[in-house]
């Protein structure tokens, strides 16, 4: 029963982001936001995101792009430290 609650609130927290509106309401996504998603969705489901492009679908993230990878580095789920990471290919 209190787990359930306290999913709850960390879902709610994390699609009303705690009632702030954030910078970026549109275009692209942050590392933090990205982070923020892949932790309510690893909580939520017995796996993982397959893929880094399903994040998009988080309700906080719906219309929003990937951010740009710096030269020489990919956007990546990084599956030891469960986060969204710039690695080098």
């Amino acid at each position: 029963m209190i787990r359930n609650l306290l999913f709850g609130l960390v879902v709610a927290l994390a699609v009303f982001g705690c009632g702030k509106k954030g910078a970026q309401s549109s275009g692209e996504a942050t590392l933090d936001e990205l982070n923020r998603a892949l932790s309510v969705m690893a909580m939520s489901s017995a796996r993982p995101p397959a893929d880094i492009n399903d994040l998009t679908n988080f309700p906080t993230l719906r219309g929003k792009t990937l951010p740009k990878a710096p030269a020489g580095k990919k956007l990546v789920l990084d599956a030891v430290g469960q986060r969204v990471i710039f690695a080098d290919p």
